[in-house]
């Protein structure tokens, strides 16, 4: 820490003795001692060159503002100035123009004054008027005048004029014979038209009795057609419903079969099952049993090998014991206690054997039961899993089996339900027939109607033009009586008329239909 830390640069130098301390002068500045002063000087000399440069610059926007707010003033009293002196000069115009209006007017109002008198009439005016009225009525009066002269003088020469009389009577009765020949030939062209007419309603009569009855015909034809071909389909309806009514029952039938089959498999899966563990548990009885013969005999022989071997050590030590007595009463305590320890130890051996038997028997049987478990388990995963197989196989017989019926059950409810759009059909089909039926009666009926109505106005007009033609017969010959009645009297008298009045009569009927 006190290696890195830098000395302190100090004035101050301490000496060799104690308390012995220099102290190193002062560089001289570069800056004279009176610096500040001048500083100071310099200072308020900038400062006050401001504040004159601001009031300076404040004098010059003053009098900017002032002259601008001058120029404003005189621009706009200048433009009022010009404003002005043009809505005088405007108004001098207006009154001018006023002035001449004025004039105008007043020299008009004294030009119409002016004609107004001018126009008024003065009574030579109105008699020279009056005379030239007078003058062109008599001339008018004067031409019409002589035009009924001249008319009256030519009418009388044509009377007068035997020559033009005879052929004006000549060309009158050519004209009459003329008339009654076209008469004559109108008739005959009217009643033959009429003839046709008649032709022509019996030719569409037939023709409309021919073409009812082969559209009738027609008709009953596609009738029968349709009835042959809604019974086939009927018949064909019925075949598919005794076709699924069959197919039905044998699905029935086959759903019983299969419970049946169902019943006898789980019948014969339990017998199976009760024969193989009737043998199992005769197979264990049977080991059970001869592990006990094989256990008994060994027993046995084990027990008569332990006489043996203990008599042919008793033999021995009888033996040993006759040489010397007093050992041998010893020997013989001692052979019996070591008898005694040795049967101990021969029971303790023979328990200890029933034990192991016992566990062996033990071990046996669990391993005889874990294998009859196992075989038990094995059995049953083979008869849960034929069960289960047996399960899915009639599970999907049993879904085939419904599956069967709900489509029979669909095809039932679809046929009732074609049988009832049939029904429907047929029933629409046949009032629609009806109804066809009842309107083509009706069409039929409002035409025989029709044209009965058409023959009997035909009638009526053939009547009409029958008894028109009568009378007009009838007042031909009244006519023609009243013709030679005034043909004889117009011959008696000396003066005969330009036109006979039937004939002009009959010339103005024959010229207004040409008119019209």
């Amino acid at each position: 820490m006190l290696a890195t830390q830098k000395p302190r640069r100090t004035r101050e130098f301490t000496g060799p003795t104690p308390h012995s301390v220099a102290i190193r002068a002062k560089m001289p500045s570069k800056l004279p001692p009176d610096h500040l002063i001048l500083e100071r000087r310099k200072r308020d000399d900038q400062r006050e060159e401001a504040e004159a440069a601001t009031k300076y610059n404040a004098l010059c926007d003053l009098k900017n503002d002032w002259e601008k707010t001058t120029d404003r003033r005189i621009q706009s009293n200048t433009v009022k100035r010009r404003v002005r002196s043009l809505m005088q000069q405007e108004e001098f115009s207006l009154e001018d123009r006023r002035q001449r209006l004025r004039e105008m007017l007043a020299e008009e109002n004294d030009q119409y004054l002016v004609e107004m008198e001018a126009s008024q009439e003065t009574l030579l005016e109105r008699q020279s008027k009056m005379r030239e009225r007078a003058k062109f009525l008599k001339e008018k009066r004067e031409k019409e005048r002589l035009k009924i002269v001249a008319e009256k003088l030519d009418q009388k020469w044509r009377e007068e004029c035997e020559e033009l009389r005879s052929t004006l009577t000549r060309r009158h009765m050519d004209e009459v014979c003329m008339d009654r020949s076209h008469q004559l030939e109108t008739k005959a062209r009217m009643q033959a038209h009429d003839q046709e007419v008649e032709r022509m309603y019996a030719d569409l009569w037939e023709k409309d009795r021919l073409a009812k009855e082969a559209k009738e015909e027609k008709i009953a034809q596609e009738q029968h057609g349709r009835n042959m071909e809604m019974l086939s389909v009927l018949q064909k309806q019925m075949a598919a419903i005794e076709a699924k009514r069959q197919e039905e029952k044998q699905l029935r039938i086959d759903g019983g079969k299969l419970r049946k089959e169902e019943a006898a498999l789980r019948k014969l899966e339990e017998q199976r099952a009760m024969a193989e563990k009737r043998a199992l548990q005769q197979e264990m009885r049977d080991g059970l049993d001869q592990n006990i013969k094989l256990k008994a005999k060994r027993m046995a022989k084990e027990v008569q090998e332990e006489l043996a071997l203990d008599m042919k050590i008793l033999e021995k030590l009888l033996e040993e014991s006759r040489n010397e007595a007093m050992e041998i009463t010893q020997r013989k305590k001692e052979l019996r206690q070591e008898d005694q320890r040795y049967r101990k130890y021969l029971q303790e051996q023979m328990r200890l054997e029933q034990q192991r038997e016992a566990e062996i028997d033990r071990m046996i049987s669990a391993e005889v039961e874990r294998q009859w478990q196992k075989r038990l388990s094995q059995w049953a995963k083979e008869r849960n899993a034929r069960k289960r197989l047996m399960e899915e196989v009639l599970a999907i017989r049993r879904q085939q089996v419904e599956e069967r019926l709900a489509a029979n059950a669909n095809a039932q409810a679809e046929l009732a339900k074609e049988r009832e759009a049939m029904q429907a059909a047929m029933e629409e089909h046949k009032r629609l027939d009806d109804e066809k039926q009842a309107a083509i009666l009706a069409a039929n009926k409002n035409y025989e109607q029709n044209l009965l109505g058409q023959m009997e106005y035909t009638n009526r007009q053939q009547e009409q033009a029958k008894d028109e033609e009568y009378r007009e017969y009838l007042h031909g010959l009244e006519t023609e009586a009243e013709y030679q009645a005034k043909l004889k009297e117009a011959l008696a008298r000396p003066v005969i008329d330009k036109a006979h009045p039937v004939r002009r009569q009959h010339m103005s009927a024959r010229k207004s239909p040409q008119i019209a």
